[in-house]
């Protein structure tokens, strides 16, 4: 996806290529603003990947609704809670599934997610801080500027990349074999099955699928 400065794009990937600029400015004036201003975008991208992956999750038919009810503050949070497709559980049979087809998939690490989201803001809302601390070269800004830095790698290690770009992968929940629907509902609630145990599982219920074919 080109770059265009004069153009918005709500693509986590994109808002990380506006970053670049920001700190580019920052670096150049020696501005503190452009790096508050980053970490803002950071906010963002992070928020719209936890969406994206929230959305392939679901049917397409759904995804409206959910954008709709995502919007309220911690709006993303109550949908994970409702689908659940972000909880570390969730995350882990998906990457099982991946691994099982051969898919070039990375775990997604909400809950280092939230965390971020949490550090970024305290530069968003910086009406804390004081004149020292918003120096551009103050130590507070120098751990702003590395915090970015770690959004920025976050980002782009919990995305898959084929044919040079950044690609989301999900499985639709409901549209999943019944068979694996209830090793899911097993996993979740399981406290003994171990990540051996439910790829087994799985492997057991696609070569049952390909046989009866």
């Amino acid at each position: 996806m080109e770059y265009k400065p004069d153009i918005r794009i709500n693509n986590p990937i994109y808002l990380l290529r506006q970053v670049q600029e920001l700190l580019l400015i920052a670096e150049t004036h020696k501005n503190s603003s452009s790096l508050i201003y980053a970490c803002l975008e950071c906010r963002i991208a992070l928020e719209l990947l936890d969406l994206n992956l929230i959305l392939h999750s679901v049917k397409s038919e759904e995804r409206e609704q959910i954008i709709e009810d995502s919007k309220p503050k911690n709006g993303i949070d109550r949908v994970n809670k409702k689908i659940g497709s972000l909880k570390h559980k969730y995350q882990l049979f998906f990457q099982a599934i991946c691994e099982l087809f051969d898919f070039g998939n990375e775990y997604y690490n909400y809950k280092k997610s939230k965390d971020l989201q949490y550090r970024v803001s305290t530069y968003i809302h910086s009406y804390h801080m004081t004149d020292e601390e918003l120096k551009f070269d103050s130590e507070n800004m120098h751990t702003c500027l590395e915090l970015i830095k770690e959004v920025d790698d976050f980002i782009k290690t919990s995305l898959p990349i084929e044919d040079g770009a950044y690609i989301v992968l999900g499985i639709e929940i409901e549209t999943m074999p019944e068979e694996d629907k209830l090793v899911l509902n097993e996993w979740k609630s399981s406290n003994t099955m171990n990540y051996d145990d439910l790829k087994e599982k799985l492997s057991k219920n696609l070569t049952l699928r390909r046989e009866n074919k």
